[in-house]
């Protein structure tokens, strides 16, 4: 039985590993390469299923052989791949992390695509204990959404970037985590969330704490653990994959997005975006 349901973006990522920024106009010689899948959605399904959590997937992924590496990287994952029908190519980001842990990302993230959603996506939905979605693939994460509203399910919603569908979502979510990048329009961030129905929202910044709300007045912060970073490319989704897997389990907001920071910090300790197995376990705790 799933019990987590992540909805939106997987793409293909050719990471670069670079001594510094790559220079306009020159060309530069990367120390290392490689490809593996990568989006919000599909980081962060990863994360838990890396947790010990039953995960299942629900993304486009296209045809040709991109899709190909996808598919069989994230059965790899142990994630569960539910297969929304698109006939468009697989996105691609090119990533290049510095020797500092910083990060340059060019990515096409399917917008335009409109993908068929699975006809058991809400079969699956009711026998989660959680959703996460991204807000890509908007109608697909729409029909998760309400379903798992009408069942009671807690809901996610991971907010890298304003995108004109969140209107239309925010209203069947309960926690937004957004990013320090995040801006909505005329009002603040907390503001917007909560008239919009969000129950308990936060803010992440890199390294920096975590400032959160509730709908009820209440607020804090969660100290985010310093550490030596040389990747931070895909740190957010391992922090909403890990805030998941720790709400699955039974964990209020607050602690679980304290121990989700300290799996996502321990993720910029590593180059890519995958936090092994034991690592996982050890930094994340076991499963109850």
């Amino acid at each position: 039985m799933t019990e987590i349901l992540c909805v939106g973006l997987t793409t293909i990522d050719i990471t670069y590993r670079t001594p510094t920024v790559p220079s306009v106009g020159k060309k530069t010689q990367a120390t290392s390469a490689s490809l593996s899948f990568g989006g919000p959605a599909a980081n962060a399904a990863a994360t838990a299923a890396a947790m010990g959590l039953a995960v299942t997937l629900c993304s486009a992924v296209g045809n040709g052989p991109f899709a190909d590496v996808a598919v069989a990287e994230l059965a790899k994952a142990e994630v569960e791949l539910l297969a929304a029908r698109s006939a468009a190519q697989l996105p691609i980001s090119a990533v290049t992390i510095c020797d500092d842990g910083s990060r340059t990302v060019v990515s096409a993230n399917g917008i335009n695509e409109l993908p068929a959603e699975p006809s058991t996506l809400v079969e699956v939905t009711r026998s989660c204990k959680v959703v996460l979605v991204d807000g890509h693939y908007p109608e697909l994460a729409l029909a998760a959404l309400q379903s798992a509203r009408a069942a009671g399910i807690p809901t996610v919603i991971d907010l890298g970037s304003w995108k004109d569908s969140l209107p239309m979502l925010l209203p069947y979510c309960s926690i937004a985590i957004a990013s320090a990048d995040f801006s909505v329009p005329g009002s603040s961030i907390y503001e917007y969330l909560f008239a919009a129905g969000i129950e308990f929202a936060a803010v992440t910044n890199g390294e920096s704490e975590i400032v959160w709300r509730d709908a009820h007045g209440a607020a804090g912060h969660v100290c985010v653990p310093q550490v030596r970073a040389i990747d931070t490319n895909g740190a957010g989704d391992v922090l909403h994959g890990a805030f998941a897997a720790f709400l699955s389990r039974g964990a209020e907001a607050v602690t679980a997005l304290e121990q989700a920071a300290v799996l996502a910090s321990e993720s910029c300790t590593r180059f890519g975006a995958r936090i092994p197995a034991a690592a996982a376990l050890h930094f994340g705790g076991r499963q109850q």
